[in-house]
């Protein structure tokens, strides 16, 4: 048991501390933001996230798609096939992330529109959008790389990448807003930047010996079934950024339309808590992921399944931490992001109902990364994509019906009770299929 929790915590505490920073970004645009433009400029910069997030969701999905392939073939002895799999993945990066460059950014404005940006809201949006959107192939190629670092044995890496990222990018902010006058331009000059730095710190790793996947032009040879078994194994991944892109879309949508600017103010802070606390979350998952995609490739099932349970009482505990110190700071936060007045009090209020969410929200997401990592990827889609399309919006669209902006809170809470169930349902209402036990000899953890 000890080694199990030894080797649990030495995976999720760096993946927790790295995606915790990844959500940092989020937080730290929006403070340096709302000090530099006030409500309407984090209104206008919170319409942008759900299309830059979209970005990222595709990276996240070659990436993760290609980390758990490594997972699984370093657990079987299988290196030729992660090192392809990894090869191929980052060249499938740059075509799609080419061809969504100049996709999104001729109808920008459209896709805005779409996204419940407003006239009064439309020329900031543009403005940061399109810098994010020109430096996207590196937003793309850290997300992966990242998850590929962690997965091929160096969750620490790939924690410190993140920390070094974090830290550029608060600098940066503060000199292309301030004493340069940037605005919110200067923060996504700030985010493109910084994302590029770590780019090429992440590259560079695959060029030492200190990895099995270091680059050579062998490895470079284009197989479409490598990018098939990439993006089946990556498709629940791109489900869970989906989930947090129609989380901030729906939410935008609704939060204009029963609170107005005003709201969608409030709304860009408790959804940068919502993403923050979301990304928390999915470190803990992303932390689980890689043993149990191991130790299933070695048929070791005891062991997967011990390590699942670690996450699952983890994920619980950490979610009704994480809703008490949102209660607690309530009053306190808002003022962070330089909200004032009504804004400020619509903020307070809806975190202290928003942050029930976290109480299951970990569960869920360490639900569908398990399933993900074992090969299960009709289960994990289901829940995943459930999660995006039927539950969060449902609930979003229904309860305003009859609580006004507290439904807009509400939805959060009681779609995760949703999505819980459904886990439940996998966990005790489908009949398990028997697996073989094996005792693997070879090494590993």
């Amino acid at each position: 048991m000890k080694k199990n929790t030894k080797l649990f915590l030495s995976y999720v505490l760096p993946s927790m501390i790295g995606m915790l920073i990844v959500g940092s970004y989020s937080i730290v645009d929006t403070i340096f933001i709302g000090w530099s433009a006030g409500e309407l400029g984090l209104a206008s910069v919170a319409v942008t996230w759900p299309l830059v997030m979209l970005f990222g969701a595709v990276g996240d999905m070659l990436g993760t798609g290609a980390a758990i392939i490594i997972s699984q073939s370093r657990g079987n002895g299988d290196l030729r096939r992660a090192r392809r799999s990894f090869a191929n993945m980052l060249v499938w990066q740059v075509v799609f992330s080419a061809a969504m460059t100049v996709s999104v950014y001729m109808w920008l404005v459209d896709i805005l529109r779409l996204f419940g940006a407003s006239d009064e809201l439309i020329p900031g949006a543009v403005r940061y959008a399109r810098i994010l959107i020109v430096g996207n192939l590196a937003y793309m190629l850290v997300t992966a790389m990242l998850s590929v670092i962690r997965n091929d044995g160096r969750p620490v890496l790939s924690m410190w990448l993140m920390i070094g990222g974090l830290l550029l990018n608060v600098a940066l902010d503060y000199l292309f807003i301030f004493p340069l006058g940037g605005g919110i331009a200067g923060a996504a000059y700030a985010t493109v930047v910084s994302q590029v730095v770590i780019a090429v710190a992440g590259l560079t790793y695959f060029t030492t010996g200190y990895t099995e996947l270091r680059f050579d032009w062998a490895m470079f040879k284009l197989k479409f079934k490598y990018l098939k078994d990439i993006l089946v194994n990556g498709f629940p991944s791109l489900g869970n950024q989906l989930s947090i892109i129609a989380m901030l879309f729906f939410h935008n949508y609704q939060a204009l339309k029963y609170g107005q600017v005003n709201g969608l103010a409030a709304y860009t802070f408790v959804g940068a808590v919502e993403s923050l606390g979301s990304l928390l979350m999915t470190g803990l998952s992303l932390g689980v992921q890689p043993l149990v995609a191991y130790l299933y490739g070695g048929r070791r099932y005891r062991r997967q399944n011990v390590i699942g349970n670690m996450g699952y009482y983890t994920a619980f505990g950490l979610g009704i931490v994480m809703t008490g110190v949102s209660v607690a700071g309530h009053n306190v936060f808002p003022g962070w992001f330089n909200l004032h007045g009504e804004a400020a009090a619509l903020a307070a209020h809806g975190l202290i109902i928003s942050s029930t969410a976290f109480v299951l929200l970990g569960v869920v997401r360490v639900a569908g990364y398990y399933y993900q990592a074992t090969g299960k990827i009709i289960d994990s889609s289901l829940l995943i994509y459930g999660d995006a399309f039927v539950a969060l919006p449902l609930c979003l669209f229904t309860l305003p019906l009859w609580f006004g902006m507290d439904g807009v809170w509400l939805a959060m809470p009681v779609s995760r009770v949703l999505l819980f169930l459904f886990v439940c349902y996998l966990w005790f209402g489908k009949k398990a299929k028997p697996q073989p036990r094996r005792h693997f000899s070879g090494k590993g953890f």
